[in-house]
């Protein structure tokens, strides 16, 4: 029996393939690698599977191609958990593919990736029914698909969840139906140079949002909603990889709106959650349950910072 997906999440599905460097290597240098790891990724997918580690049902709406990568994808999800029905084949078409350096030291990552060649998702493919009885949606980009869904999602009063994948100007339109738009520090700064962070978590709040966020990274994330502005600090981890953190906080945050917690707990458990996923190499690797972050939270206090 198909269960009732409480997410629904239209978006990018890649193969990654992640190698460990001691730096980031220079021009023309041939340099050794320190590990290597094969691994799904995409901002939807690693999104959909932090929901489902935490014990939300979910759906993924996405093309891949039929080669063996496309196989590899459906595989890995539905072994999360993610129903896979709407994971759409397309005959003779290449999978998303993205090469990831880790740098040993820091655990930052730098990214390159080879687009997918199908055709994207038409509005044409999705009907109302397919995201009956969800209550929140997950988008990374615009397209006449995703425009389409949150359209229908606003009228069903389905929650919105965005992780930007283009630019401000690109994606205006599709701000307008989000709910809580999730964004990192570097779209922020693109889209308001020379402005803090704080002044965009306001912005987005000002123009419409429910709860509005700017991840930092190793410092956490502001989250501005109705009661003010509150910096909440990353959790101490010893970290191995950041591939996927955001993606790990976007999916504890969609997690803890079905939970109807006040904003500065979704808040917490989302950092706690996007702390824990950079124990390990790869996007998914230490995807935590609910279990594990109430104990790591249990033993590890932060303590957000009000901002106006």
């Amino acid at each position: 029996m198909t269960l009732i997906p409480d997410i629904v999440g239209i978006g990018v599905c890649t193969v990654d393939h992640l190698v460990t460097v001691p730096r980031m290597p220079h021009r023309n240098e041939n340099m050794q690698a320190l590990n290597y790891m094969r691994q799904p990724g995409g901002l939807a997918s690693c999104s959909l599977v932090a929901a489902a580690r935490l014990g939300a049902t979910t759906k993924i709406i996405s093309r891949i191609g039929d080669d063996a990568l496309g196989e590899y994808i459906r595989a890995d999800l539905q072994r999360e958990g993610v129903d896979v029905s709407l994971l759409l084949e397309e005959a003779g078409s290449e999978s998303h593919v993205s090469l990831i350096l880790v740098d040993e030291q820091s655990g930052d990552r730098s990214i390159i990736t080879r687009p997918p060649t199908g055709a994207a998702i038409s509005p044409a493919e999705i009907k109302r029914e397919h995201f009956a009885g969800a209550r929140v949606l997950f988008v990374d980009n615009i397209t006449p698909a995703t425009l389409q869904l949150a359209a229908w999602a606003r009228e069903a009063n389905i929650k919105v969840v965005l992780d930007p994948a283009r630019p401000y100007a690109e994606i205006k339109p599709l701000l307008e139906l989000v709910d809580v738009p999730i964004v990192p520090e570097q779209w922020a700064k693109a889209w308001l140079p020379g402005r803090p962070p704080a002044e965009v978590a306001q912005r987005l709040f000002e123009a419409g949002a429910e709860i509005a966020v700017v991840t930092l990274g190793e410092r956490g994330a502001l989250v501005c909603w109705d009661q003010g502005l509150r910096q909440f600090p990353a959790y101490p981890v010893q970290v191995v990889d950041t591939t996927g953190a955001g993606d790990a906080y976007h999916g504890a945050f969609m997690y803890a709106l079905l939970q109807g917690w006040d904003v500065p707990r979704m808040a917490q458990f989302a950092s706690a959650v996007g702390s824990l996923n950079c124990r390990a190499m790869g996007g998914r690797s230490a995807l935590p349950t609910r279990a594990e972050v109430d104990q790591f939270m249990r033993l590890t206090k932060i303590r957000p910072h009000d901002l106006a």
